[in-house]
């Protein structure tokens, strides 16, 4: 079952595909072509769809497992290089299951929005954004470092194209290409670092042990020196540090939403930076937690710094998708941050926050892309009178506005209380200043935002639009998922317990120890 849950959406995506060649083929000069063109779209929803399904089937047996006192996890394990000792080695447990789910969910969500966008070349755009699904699903679950990085780098391949195939319309193809290109320029820099410190890490072990080897779980027990696991943990580290992404190395994030669709920039911030946050808490801790110590301090200052940073540029910006972005960027710093605390609880709260803001962000995304559909413009203070020129869009709006703010109710705000409280217990004094950097996100993003719910607007300037059907059910979607965990959030914290209390130990281990 585990590999038809993390394989089905790529097979999904090429039938996609494939159903958009025949297509062509078949009908390039006849009408029908204009009827069948949402086929591979459909192809694709039903295929996340059933995937999603198939998720949800484990979540009901990893609980019934939980609720007898026992850890669950599904397990394959297939021998694929021998001469390295290669395994096709995967690991479902729950944390990568309540990861996986929210995916699945999101991707759903992006293919439901991708039909307003009419993308050209259909079928290998939906191919692009099962197989990117696919590859992300395998990074929750993998556990050898050499296949790791292989999926690592394979997601890096469909961003490419959706932003440089399917960006902006109103910009050149030179403008479409630099984002494009500056995404994988930072990408291919910093995943070669992490290369090294993959194939020095197995070579340390080999040495040490004669036994060759690229599991994560094995290399664990690998006994290295302190100035050495501290360079091999710089190698992981600069490649999760640029995708998540922290200030100065976050400009590709902006330019990659600047000229990404609106499906793209979902598909980024849904999916994307989520992956980062997952690979410091699965594999830089577990495999060099005192050098994750010994670093504790710059990544904190880093952390902080990255969340004013961000705030205080969110308050001058005019395109609403660079705000989303910087507001994006100062929230991820501030789970970052909290990923060094060390305490369980704030794990757990992590793991909440991490659905609540791509939840919220792949919102609010959805909601610039209908305020550009309706206004024609990516800026802030042309988009005056929302509440009068299109209905229900504002009190989506201000929901989501809310929940970024972490207002009880949402899961935002149960992962911001967990992550504080936990936080709070072992470093008070930054606590309180990354709520002081909240408090900026928060002020920034509310000054921009609330004066595009009134205003006057001339007559004839704007003409009232009204939301699809479908438009309110995809906010509806994210607004009940988001209010759901908010107010039951046992399932997911019983669902990553097991995992993230076992990540806690390896920092307390080393705290202890100094």
């Amino acid at each position: 079952m585990l590999l038809w849950l993390v394989f089905l959406p790529v097979i999904g995506g090429f039938i996609s595909w494939l159903c958009h060649v025949f297509l062509l083929r078949i009908v390039r000069s006849s009408r029908m072509v204009s009827r069948w063109y949402q086929l591979p779209m459909i192809i694709a929803f039903i295929t996340i769809f059933i995937t999603l399904l198939l998720s949800l089937s484990l979540w009901q047996e990893g609980i019934t497992v939980l609720q007898q006192g026992n850890n669950w996890k599904e397990e394959v394990n297939i021998e694929w290089i021998p001469l390295l000792n290669i395994h096709f080695h995967l690991v479902l447990d729950g944390l990568s299951l309540v990861l996986i789910t929210s995916t699945l969910f999101i991707v759903l969500l992006t293919i439901g929005y991708s039909s307003k966008e009419s993308p050209n070349n259909f079928g290998l755009f939906y191919l692009c954004i099962l197989f990117m699904t696919s590859a992300i699903m395998m990074l929750f679950v993998i556990t050898d470092l050499f296949l790791m990085f292989f999926f690592w780098e394979a997601v890096a391949i469909p961003i490419y194209f959706l932003i440089s195939l399917w960006g902006r319309r109103d910009s050149n193809s030179q403008l479409r290409f630099n984002g494009a290109s500056k995404f994988l320029i930072y990408t291919q820099i910093s995943s070669l670092l992490m290369l090294i410190s993959i194939v020095s890490l197995a070579l340390i072990n080999w040495t040490l042990s004669g036994h060759w080897t690229f599991d994560y779980q094995e290399l664990t027990k690998t006994p290295i020196s302190s100035y050495t696991e501290f360079m091999l943990m710089l190698g992981f580290l600069a490649a999760f540090i640029i995708r998540i992404p922290f200030v100065p190395f976050h400009s590709w994030f902006i330019d990659a939403h600047i000229e990404s669709s609106t499906t793209g920039s979902m598909m980024i911030s849904g999916l994307l930076l989520t992956t980062a946050t997952f690979g410091l808490l699965r594999i830089v801790i577990p495999l060099f937690p005192n050098a994750s110590v010994m670093i504790m301090p710059l990544i904190m200052i880093m952390a902080l710094f990255t969340v004013i940073y961000s705030a205080l540029l969110t308050f001058i910006q005019t395109d609403i998708k660079k705000l989303i972005a910087y507001v994006h960027i100062a929230l991820m710093g501030f789970v970052t941050a909290i990923i060094y605390s060390g305490s369980v609880i704030a794990y757990q709260g992590i793991v909440i926050q991490m659905i609540a803001i791509n939840l919220v962000i792949v919102g609010m995304f959805m909601i610039s892309g209908l305020l550009v559909e309706c206004y024609s413009t990516r800026n802030i203070s042309q988009f005056t009178g929302l509440k009068q020129q299109v209905r229900y869009i504002s009190s989506f709006t201000l929901f989501f506005m809310l929940a970024i703010l972490g207002i009880p109710g949402t899961a935002n705000f149960v992962g911001n209380y967990m992550m504080l409280l936990g936080s709070y217990s072992s470093f008070s004094s930054y606590t309180i200043l990354l709520v002081v950097g909240l408090l900026l996100v928060s002020i920034s993003l509310i000054i921009r935002m609330q004066p595009i719910f009134y205003g006057v607007v001339e007559k004839g300037c704007v003409t009232k639009h009204q939301l699809d059907k479908k438009d309110i059910l995809l906010l509806a979607s994210v607004f009940i998922v988001l209010v759901f965990i908010g107010l039951y959030p046992q399932i997911v914290l019983d669902m990553s317990y097991s995992v993230v209390n076992q990540t806690q130990q390896y920092i307390t281990a080393e705290q202890v120890g100094e």
